[in-house]
């Protein structure tokens, strides 16, 4: 019954907090593999609409017990990533009006995959830049979710070498070849518009000025990729690819990745039982709760984002329910 619970939940839409509250830790594991399974049973088109929600159903299983709680930050990860490229892809205009056959956004996808050069302006160079034009406000408004990339490319590049345990955020990107080829389509968007707008490239912090941050991390970026595109012929990373990620550090400033407050929301505060009582508009009181997970959860003072935009709100949002309304968010969608 729960199997076809979880079915109808995935294949309609409909949420599925019943089942949640219904959770317990030890069978999470179970039932994301369950859930999964399912997944791989539909049809090719039906996978193609279905690929976000059983990513979020996924996340949202996983919160619930210790030994997968690391594996929700990688899931509202890819949730973000997909959100980003379908954004920044829709920007995208035919030069002609009367274009026949495929769209900007669809061309990018065909030629990075095609092209497999590590070099990024080489791989510009084969796509119609007069399609990637846009207004100099619509950029400036883009670089926030431009900073978001070019960070959590470089997060995931210097973390390479020490990604051993499954526990670590980040750790299933490092074999997910669609994720990383998305990350690598971004890049050469994102190439282009800084020749229109510079201020709208992401920041990084180098130990050189005459470095080129961007093509050094499109480089290493593809060079991962080209080990895990083809999901049957998966290969470990070489010598060379290693021992240049472990050299980022010196070359420019990790970021400090703000991992979504995913043990902050509802669902995990209800798996007491106990009453909780919501009001439109005021943030729930939740006297007493601890928060087991601490390691993947913000600490008091610390400053808070929305993750939609990601925009910085400060330490104490003078909006309390807008803040809480993000941490909810991440548990819903």
């Amino acid at each position: 019954a729960d199997a076809v619970r979880r079915e109808y939940c995935m294949v309609t839409g409909y949420d599925w907090w019943d089942i949640l509250l219904h959770v317990q830790p030890n069978m999470v594991q179970n039932l994301v593999e369950k859930l999964h399974e399912e997944y791989m049973r539909q049809s090719a088109a039906l996978q193609q609409v279905l690929s976000t929600r059983i990513v979020a159903m996924k996340a949202s299983l996983c919160k619930l017990s210790s030994s997968t709680i690391a594996r929700v930050c990688d899931y509202h990860a890819k949730l973000f990533l997909i959100a980003i490229s379908c954004t920044l892809k829709s920007l995208l205009r035919p030069h002609f009006l009367n274009t026949p056959d495929k769209s900007p956004g669809d061309r990018l996808t065909e030629i990075c995959s095609k092209i497999t050069d590590i070099d990024i302006d080489k791989v510009m160079i084969n796509l119609k830049t007069e399609e990637f034009v846009l207004e100099m406000t619509t950029l400036q408004s883009l670089q926030q979710l431009i900073q978001w990339v070019g960070d959590f490319v470089l997060y995931l590049l210097a973390s390479l070498p020490n990604q051993g345990s499954p526990v670590r955020p980040g750790h299933s990107f490092l074999r997910d070849g669609a994720s990383l080829g998305m990350f690598r389509e971004l890049m050469v968007v994102i190439r282009i518009w800084g020749l229109l707008k510079p201020s709208c490239l992401p920041v990084y912090t180098a130990t050189s000025d005459t470095q080129d941050s961007m093509s050094l991390l499109f480089r290493l970026l593809t060079k991962l990729w080209l080990c895990c595109r083809e999901e049957n012929h998966i290969t470990e990373p070489d010598d060379t690819l290693i021992d240049e990620c472990c050299l980022l550090p010196s070359q420019l400033l990790i970021p400090n990745i703000d991992w979504l407050p995913i043990n902050d929301g509802i669902i995990s505060k209800l798996q007491n039982k106990q009453l909780v009582r919501l009001q439109f508009g005021k943030a729930p009181g939740l006297v007493g709760h601890t928060l087991p997970f601490f390691f993947l959860s913000r600490a008091p003072g610390q400053p808070k984002i929305d993750h939609l935009r990601r925009l910085h709100l400060g330490a104490y949002p003078t909006e309390e329910c807008k803040s809480y309304a993000e941490e909810v968010l991440a548990e819903t969608q």
